[in-house]
């Protein structure tokens, strides 16, 4: 008898679930083994395991970040997730530009997340979150909030 695959709303949440708890090894069952993951500032990230290295850095910098789905559309090929990413600044953020040093500030940001599925995998993601949002929040932009 042959499972059923993982519809692919399950799959984006589980995904977004293993980030939530540091889960990198359930995280790393939901990608492709080819799979691609954009950020902001030029990161591409090839392979579950340079994606795992990737978002780890978020993780540092905000160890309670926690992102809440507020709406997920999908279908058998493409989802994209609104998400609220909530967490504090108390580790050291590496950035393409230097390391920001804790601030012990709150950050609350905005983002979509488009993704694009390989059978009952993630072969493709691409996050598009609000950057001065995050750096306004810890201060790290004078006078934005």
């Amino acid at each position: 008898m042959a499972t059923a695959a993982l519809p692919k709303t399950g799959l984006v949440m589980r995904y977004l679930d293993a980030f939530n708890r540091g889960d990198w090894d359930t995280y790393k069952t939901t990608l492709t083994a080819d799979s691609v993951h954009i950020e902001p500032g030029g990161m591409e990230l090839h392979g579950p395991d340079a994606s795992v290295e990737g978002v780890k850095v978020f993780r540092v910098a905000f160890p309670d970040l926690k992102g809440d789905v507020v709406r997920l559309v999908t279908d058998d090929q493409v989802a994209a997730a609104e998400i609220v990413w909530k967490g504090t600044h108390t580790g050291p953020l590496v950035t393409p530009t230097g390391t920001i040093e804790p601030t012990d500030k709150p950050v609350i940001v905005h983002a979509t997340k488009f993704f694009v599925f390989e059978g009952d995998r993630i072969k493709y993601s691409r996050h598009y979150w609000d950057m001065m949002e995050l750096l306004g929040a810890i201060g790290a932009i004078p006078g934005a909030r």
